[in-house]
């Protein structure tokens, strides 16, 4: 599977997640302690969630990178898609994805191993993988990827949640012995929350991936928090934030949806006609004032993205 003599690089996607994170750093600990030369990097800071959960644990944060020298082994976990990953991917020899995505739009030039699950997390997919093997994780990475599930799944309110999750948490944490899960998961919650002096445009670049729909270049962010007034009462200046996005990177389509952890709603920052007529195509939602409200629609992944892929494909 791997050059044991070529050094490896594990990644999640750009603008990184606790999964993006959490992943890359356990798939490193696991293949390096099966003497793997591998190396886990990120694609962009991380959110104050994922700092929150890595100082609980004692663990460093992954070196940030934006490129590779040509032609080396890479690992993709979290993401499949060439413009949610390092630059120039095409020039890398990918040699394993893991991830609980949609499949993507890169291709390869040799064979590569891949693991796709419909789970509610990336750990939950490495959990599987490591206990088909016989590896036993450490109560650091145990906490790692309860961490990870947690977060990916808003301590399992997304419907992305799957009852296998629910059951890999529970087996994890016979190793990790986090007391309270629930007082835990409101902690990273509380942590991702504390957006600070934080300026509009950071908010919009928070937590965004890039997607490719009919031909429109997009762009969908989130914000998870337990307080979506500090977000929604700065509209005005993320509007401008997203003009300004939209002109520096010559995206047709850029959406942020704010989303209410604890009432498991979301409200859309809607920067113009044009996201407008396309939330009101997926999502039969009228927007006011440069908000819409898309109810229940918690997951990027399987009730916002999908809709959209299928208003603007069609």
């Amino acid at each position: 599977m791997y050059d044991k003599n070529t050094k490896t690089y594990i990644m999640g996607h750009k603008s990184p997640d606790t999964d993006a994170i959490v992943s890359a750093l356990v798939y490193a600990a696991f293949l390096a302690d099966h003497g793997h030369d591998v190396e886990p990097v990120a694609l962009g800071e991380a959110n104050n969630e994922t700092k929150f959960v890595l100082e609980h644990v004692g663990m460093d944060m992954p070196m940030i990178v934006e490129e590779l020298p040509d032609g080396a082994h890479i690992v993709l976990v979290d993401h499949n898609e060439q413009n949610q990953s390092i630059y120039d991917m095409d020039k890398h020899e990918i040699k394993w994805v893991v991830d609980h995505h949609k499949m993507g739009d890169f291709s390869t030039h040799k064979p590569l191993h891949m693991r796709l699950e419909t789970l509610g997390s990336t750990a939950s997919i490495l959990h599987k993988i490591f206990k088909e093997k016989g590896y036993q994780p450490s109560q650091q990475l145990a906490t790692m990827m309860i961490s990870a599930i947690l977060s990916d799944t808003l301590h399992f309110r997304s419907p992305t949640t799957t009852e296998e999750d629910k059951a890999i948490v529970e087996e994890l944490n016979t190793i990790a012995a986090i007391e309270d899960l629930h007082e835990y998961s409101m902690k990273m919650f509380s942590a991702k929350s504390d957006l600070g002096d934080i300026s509009a445009k950071e908010l919009v670049q928070i937590d965004y991936k890039n997607f490719e729909f009919g031909g429109m270049k997009s762009w969908i962010g989130v914000i998870e928090t337990t307080d979506p007034d500090y977000a929604l009462g700065r509209k005005e200046e993320i509007v401008e934030a997203i003009h300004t996005i939209k002109e520096e990177t010559w995206l047709d389509f850029v959406l942020l949806c704010v989303i209410d952890i604890l009432n498991e709603t979301n409200t859309c920052i809607v920067a113009s006609d044009v996201e407008a007529s396309i939330v009101k195509k997926a999502f039969d939602a009228e927007t006011s004032d440069h908000i819409a409200h898309l109810g229940k629609r918690v997951s990027r992944k399987k009730t916002i993205v999908p809709p959209i892929s299928e208003a603007l494909s069609s």
